[in-house]
């Protein structure tokens, strides 16, 4: 197979719904900064211009303080917001360990857009269709009846119960499934690939559940992993569904993958 795949870069949406929402926040926040601090700066600033040696330093020492409180907020908006960067810096993670794979014979697409947000990343070559969702967590993950539960270094008693991401992986890898049998009139099944950036508490840093259906793999054992499937697709049907990926991507109004042949 003589085909190279390249896309909008890995992160790209989480990292826009980032600089979306430290926008709004910066917005929300200006007004309230100026009435806490800026009567901090601007005695500072005449305290420096009309005041002698002692007041000097004072007003000097006001102004740094309104000043680096005034930055502290600003850069440090809701979690809910944070997590977006913390995730997109996961996602550049796994495309760094994907750009290792042999071009002449793996697809890889990154941020794919589709109805229900985007595909962090998809997958295609001899082994298979796999779809990676990235997950940079904040803390230490295992599993449990087939689910991952995250605990916090500094709170191990408290035992997150995160099921949601294994039925989202698989919800994910079903649309895809069925968006390229709908194109191409046929399709193997999606993997479900669940990449982790925490702490993995897991034997090797690798889960399959005993159906194969959803795969928890860190990503330091990524590259390793997926180049180790057993071979599943023809060439014929590998460049087929990688040509049916760039159309998709391209529909979505997404940059796709390029699908530059090399000899």
């Amino acid at each position: 197979m003589a085909v190279n795949g390249s896309s909008s870069r890995a992160g790209a949406y989480a990292e826009g719904r980032y600089r979306r929402g430290l926008r709004d926040w910066r917005s929300r926040t200006r007004l309230i900064l100026a009435a806490c601090f800026g009567p901090f700066i601007v005695a500072g600033l005449v305290g420096l211009i009309i005041a002698g040696h002692i007041a000097a330093w004072t007003a000097g020492a006001m102004f740094g303080l309104g000043a680096a409180l005034v930055i502290a907020v600003r850069e440090s908006p809701p979690w809910y917001i944070e997590k977006w960067q913390v995730g997109a810096e996961g996602e550049r993670k796994t495309e760094k360990v994907l750009k290792k794979l042999e071009q002449s014979r793996w697809l890889v697409a990154h941020d794919v857009a589709c109805a229900r947000g985007n595909y962090d990343h998809i997958v295609v070559g001899p082994g298979g269709v796999f779809l990676l969702d990235t997950k940079n967590l904040q803390g230490i993950v295992h599993m449990r009846d087939g689910n991952p539960y995250l605990r916090r270094r500094s709170d191990p008693e408290a035992d997150e119960s995160c099921a949601w991401i294994r039925s989202s992986a698989l919800a994910g890898a079903a649309r895809l499934h069925y968006e390229l049998k709908r194109r191409a009139g046929h399709s193997p099944w999606v993997k479900a690939v669940v990449v982790l950036w925490s702490e993995f508490e897991e034997d090797e840093g690798l889960y399959e559940d005993e159906k194969e259906k959803c795969v928890f793999v860190h990503g330091s054992r990524l590259h390793e992993w997926i180049t180790s499937r057993p071979d599943m697709l023809d060439l014929a049907t590998n460049e087929e569904l990688a040509t049916e990926i760039q159309a998709m991507a391209a529909d979505a109004g997404s940059a796709g993958p390029d699908l530059s042949r090399r000899t």
